[in-house]
């Protein structure tokens, strides 16, 4: 996996980590920040993120739509 692919995805998610993390005591948010982007991480590594679908895919897709109306 890329360190430039991890950076970016990370990069992309600390304004919703950073919002998440006002629900918390300011004295716990540092150690759940590191603890969150761990996690994202992890989840990249052990690559759960779920594959999306092309653009062919999804015209494919559009097109078995549009047929069945």
């Amino acid at each position: 996996m890329d360190g430039r692919f991890e950076q970016e995805v990370i990069e992309l998610l600390t304004p919703k980590i950073k919002s998440v993390l006002r629900q918390t005591d300011w004295q716990n948010r540092k150690d759940l920040e590191q603890e969150l982007i761990l996690m994202v991480l992890s989840t990249i590594k052990r690559k759960e993120i779920k594959q999306l679908p092309s653009f062919f895919e999804l015209m494919d897709k559009e097109k078995d739509t549009q047929i069945e109306k």
